[in-house]
């Protein structure tokens, strides 16, 4: 809720008159991989002039404020009168601007009523008329039973409560305020194309007078506490940790967030399939404890995330940019659908604008929003803007739509962010273990894939799994994690990780102590490096994560960087043990982000200084260079060995595309021949040209295609688009069968075959 108050409240019905407009069912998802994104306010121009602007300034996607956005008086007094006003904007843009997509705001966990405090005491004036007053039983409830009321005269109020203006959060599971925003959703459905849901957060600091109050407790949140979870609560309370109600209630609060976004969703979709929605959330690690918002759970319930990043307003020592560059790397990867990003930038700085821009195409996010101040609208360099946004458009083919597919994967824990660090920046700091973390492989250039433990079964597909201090870990994952080094997977785990339950309850001992080779009681500081099955476990029992951030120090103007290169160094010990793959190296100061779309390769660089050349492993053909808002050109390049060696020009960001130049391959990996496999798992070898294949197993394959059909006796079952390539062989079999992977690369074909008795029986 950061525009303008002034600019929400204008409820004057437009004066023009248009056709309704309604969305063709056809149109799908394809703006939300390219939404260069402004608002009319950033222009001191009228409302029709400043689209007009926006428009010629190669703007696809105009975000908007209607009145029932964030007041009391636009989305309950007077919601005709914003819809209809909203309906004539709509009109205006679709009608004169027809491939310009149209988003409005609204945040409907949060509301204020303006000028209800005009002599400005911290109360209603007049008893009526306002949020607080007319529906006090809407309101969130904080732990000392306190109702989630404001008044901008109380200190420490956020800029954009107004003075005079009260301030409520609403309670997502109030039947009553929930029915009307999601009547809202129904209404404007058939006419917006999209929905801009701000702030899907439960209030836990607001000003100097609510701090950490966990909500909300409020009567109907208890009730829907109560009848999903058994358990109950009543405030006033204080958070007790070792109370079972307390620790379901801090998981519960997501699902509180995510039933309210999944039923807005619903509701527009209803009306409307096209109509998107994209949720922005400034939560990150220990905020999104404090706010209930889990975005592994929000991904099933929008189109697009819109993750907001606080900066920079001016010039960032080397570690502020690795820091942030490691938010965008985690909220990417958790991302399932669309990820957008708003971020804030001094928009009058031309080079920190650049680089800024740099920063977030290297992350390859799906949109570029950003500006000059926290009003969502300040000013960005109209030149730059205008010209940033003409050559994305022209270059959409080598920004929109690729993957990263590395071979290493790094866990991020909910659990042990939730049940450690219990909602505090201060104290555990397993937010700052694994943000260091990614840090240090961002800054080594080692490409890595950020996994939710809720999709640790994902893990069989890495070669190596990185855990940075993965302390609270249930049985269930424990043995996925030793199933996945037994099979010959590498695990290198960082301090205390397996140390509690996933309540956040210590035990007496690691529960990966087998793994790790070493006793909680026998612990030295020195690294463990234990066989175990087919694989090995890496163990080093310091935060080694957590070191290295304090002594970069990314928060401030400068860090400690002997101190901070010298925990980087210990840590890439530890991947060094783990033999790594790599798939290039970088001479000079620069950060670099591998991808891939349609057998094609690329490697995105944000260059701090001094880079010379990169070293690609294998043979490449096809290399181009495309400089920051330059023309895509032929680049230099020579064979060295297995590795090519790329030189040239390289800008403060670049990007290098290219093709391996490699025969098409392709080999069935598991299940093979002369090998005995009991769900999933091999159990014993024969001398036989036949795999033998009891219950259900996962069909492994190896290729450098880009797709892979999998066949039963010639039956097509599954199609893989992204490595590793897998199909989860589950079906009533038995006898016996032929299995084929065909492996498409730019239009060449191969397959690999196998012959195996299966024997299979589903329900």
């Amino acid at each position: 809720m950061k525009k303008l108050v002034a600019m929400l409240i204008i409820l004057t019905i437009f004066p023009f008159k248009f056709k309704s407009h309604s969305i063709n069912s056809d149109e799908g998802d394809e703006w939300l991989t390219n939404a260069r994104i402004l608002t009319p306010y950033s222009y001191n121009l009228s409302w029709e002039d400043a689209i007009k602007k926006a428009v010629e300034n190669n703007a696809n996607v105009i975000l908007d404020w209607a009145g029932f956005s964030d007041t009391y008086q636009g989305r309950i007094l007077n919601i005709n009168e914003s819809i209809e006003e909203l309906k004539e904007k709509t009109n205006f843009i679709h009608s004169n601007f027809p491939g310009i997509k149209y988003v409005v705001y609204v945040a409907p966990l949060e509301m204020q009523t303006i000028d209800s405090d005009m002599n400005e005491d911290g109360k209603d004036d007049d008893g009526k008329n306002s949020a607080y007053t007319d529906h006090p039983e809407w309101l969130q409830v904080g732990k000392d039973a306190r109702k989630a009321v404001f008044y901008g005269c109380l200190p420490g109020m956020p800029f954009w409560v107004d003075e005079k203006s009260e301030d409520v959060w609403l309670s997502p599971s109030n039947r009553e305020y929930k029915n009307i925003v999601l009547n809202i959703a129904k209404e404007i459905a058939n006419f917006v194309d999209g929905v801009w849901l701000d702030v899907p957060h439960l209030c836990f600091e607001f000003g100097d007078v609510w701090k950490e109050q966990w909500c909300s407790l409020d009567e109907a949140s208890m009730k829907d506490f109560y009848n999903d979870t058994g358990f109950i609560l009543s405030p006033p309370l204080s958070p007790d940790w070792n109370n079972s109600s307390w620790l379901a209630f801090v998981k519960w609060r997501y699902k509180q967030i995510n039933d309210f976004v999944g039923d807005f969703n619903k509701a527009l979709k209803e009306v409307n399939p096209n109509c998107k929605l994209i949720v922005e959330t400034s939560s990150s690690t220990v905020s999104s404890t404090q706010h209930g918002v889990d975005l592994e759970l929000l991904n099933g319930a929008c189109d697009a995330i819109c993750h907001e990043y606080g900066g920079p307003f001016e010039d960032l020592q080397y570690y502020g940019w690795i820091y942030m560059l490691a938010h965008l790397k985690l909220w990417h990867d958790i991302d399932k659908n669309y990820s957008f990003l708003l971020s804030y930038v001094d928009g009058n700085n031309l080079n920190l604008l650049k680089f800024h821009a740099g920063i977030i195409l290297a992350s390859c996010y799906d949109n570029y929003y950003a500006s000059g101040d926290e009003t969502m609208s300040g000013y960005i360099n109209e030149n730059f803007l205008k010209e940033l946004f003409r050559w994305l458009s022209n270059n959409d083919d080598y920004f929109c739509g690729w993957k990263n597919n590395p071979e290493i994967a790094l866990i991020f824990s909910r659990n042990t962010l939730d049940y450690a660090d219990k909602g505090s920046w201060e104290g555990y700091a397993y937010h700052d273990e694994i943000t260091g973390s990614i840090m240090m492989l961002i800054q080594s250039n080692i490409q890595f894939k950020v996994i939710d433990e809720r999709n640790l079964e994902e893990i069989k597909k890495y070669k190596a799994v990185i855990l940075p201090e993965f302390s609270c870990m249930s049985e269930e994952q424990a043995n996925i994690l030793r199933e996945y080094v037994m099979n010959g997977g590498i695990l290198i785990s960082t301090h205390e990780t397996s140390l509690y339950n996933e309540y956040g309850i210590r035990r007496e001992n690691f529960l990966l102590n087998d793994l790790f080779g070493v006793n909680l009681s026998d612990i030295e500081e020195k690294i463990y490096l234990n066989e175990y099955g087919k694989g090995k476990s890496i163990f080093y029992p310091l935060p080694v994560g957590r070191y290295y951030i304090w002594e970069a120090n990314p928060w401030e103007e400068e860090g400690n960087e002997i101190e901070a290169e010298k925990w980087r160094g210990k840590f890439l010990e530890l991947i060094e043990k783990a033999n790594a793959p790599q798939d290039f190296e970088i001479s000079g100061n620069a950060v670099a982000f591998k991808y891939e779309k349609d057998g094609r390769e690329e490697i995105r660089i944000i260059n701090f200084g001094g880079l010379e050349e990169i070293r690609i492993k294998g043979k490449i053909k096809d290399v181009k260079i495309l400089n920051f808002m330059e023309e895509i050109i032929d680049v230099e390049f020579y064979e060295n060995g297995n590795e090519t060696i790329v030189y040239g020009n390289f800008s403060n960001q670049c990007t290098i595309l290219y093709s391996k130049d490699e025969e098409l391959f392709v080999e069935i990996l598991k299940p093979s021949k002369g090998k005995i496999y009991f769900m999933d798992r091999e159990i014993a070898i024969i001398n036989s040209e036949k795999a033998i294949i009891i219950g259900k197993i996962y069909v492994e394959v190896t290729t450098n295609g880009n797709k892979v059909e999998f066949y039963l006796n010639d039956k097509i079952e599954f199609i893989d688009y992204s490595p590793p390539f897998e199909w989860l062989l589950s079906k009533n079999c038995f006898g016996n069968y032929e299995i084929k992977a065909i492996s498409y690369l730019n239009g060449r074909s191969k397959e690999d075959s196998l012959s195996a008795f299966i024997l299979q029986i589903s329900f």
